[in-house]
């Protein structure tokens, strides 16, 4: 998991969930707010302003995706579904808040996450939600990456393919990686695990062609390297700009290929305790900002 780069959202649209949201909050119980967020959310298009509201929502969490519209939890799968980072079910004055949303993946959202959630209390300690009741507070247990870095909290094991909590970090925040974890079973999923050793592989294996074309000495050389694959490339412009092309291609590659944790892992990791991934950028230095 990475952070999401905000956006604002367009007026009108902020407006109608401003609309919505009073809708559940006028109402008088916790039970009678937390049906009326569901009944809402369920006939949120139903009306043609609301088909323009959430179309406007979609566009704009489609392009804060860490990749081309990725979840954001499992960074593989396409992400459809619009997921509330506190649930609506245990959260209605939430319901139709802007920064409680963020794309996920049918899976992540509804096998995985659906109402799944913890609070922390004062000292830091797992509180669970008591349901059918209002929570206590709204000191969620859960990383929330519209407002929070999930590196602070965790990192990527380069060995393992699974996400360990950052050792040095406090009891809060250990808490909130654990529960994280464990609810969108993100080390649990082999399939993730082993979808994490090949996005790094790729990188590696990219990377390494990238650093021979950028050696070799003739444009001969580069179209002999490069593969079936490759964009094609006007191999007429002199030598120094067909190579700035190709690192910007790969540069583009690298960065918006599933599992960008891995990539983050790798720049902050793995140029350190691995030899070849040094290599890697002692001859691409500024492959640390891609």
């Amino acid at each position: 998991m990475l952070r999401l780069a905000s956006k604002s959202l367009p007026g009108k649209a902020q407006g109608r969930l401003a609309y919505l949201q009073r809708k559940v909050d006028e109402k008088t119980t916790f039970s009678e707010k937390a049906a009326k967020a569901e009944s809402l959310w369920a006939g949120k298009t139903g009306s043609s302003i609301g088909k323009l509201t959430f179309e406007a929502i979609r566009e704009k969490l489609a392009a804060m995706c860490v990749s081309v519209k990725i979840c954001n939890y499992c960074e593989q799968n396409e992400a459809n579904d619009i997921e509330h980072i506190y649930p609506k079910s245990l959260f209605p004055s939430r319901a139709f808040i802007w920064e409680n949303y963020l794309l996920a993946c049918k899976q992540c959202n509804t096998a995985y996450k659906l109402d799944s959630f913890a609070l922390l209390d004062a000292d830091g300690d797992i509180l669970p939600i008591q349901r059918g009741s209002e929570p206590v507070s709204l000191n969620g247990a859960f990383i929330n990456p519209r407002t929070e870095d999930p590196t602070d909290f965790m990192l990527l094991n380069l060995g393992s393919y699974k996400f360990e909590p950052i050792p040095e970090i406090d009891k809060k925040a250990a808490n909130k990686a654990k529960v994280t974890l464990e609810v969108l079973q993100l080390n649990e999923r082999d399939q993730l695990v082993q979808s994490r050793k090949a996005a790094a592989q790729y990188r590696y294996q990219r990377m390494e062609l990238l650093v021979r074309i950028l050696n070799t000495d003739s444009v001969t050389e580069i179209e002999a390297l490069l593969t079936p694959y490759d964009d094609l490339l006007d191999l007429t412009v002199p030598l120094q700009d067909l190579k700035q092309r190709i690192k910007e291609g790969f540069k583009n590659d690298i960065q918006l290929h599933q599992h960008p944790s891995v990539w983050f892992a790798i720049k902050k990791i793995g140029r350190i305790v691995t030899p070849k991934w040094q290599a890697i950028f002692d001859a691409i230095p500024d492959a640390l900002d891609w």
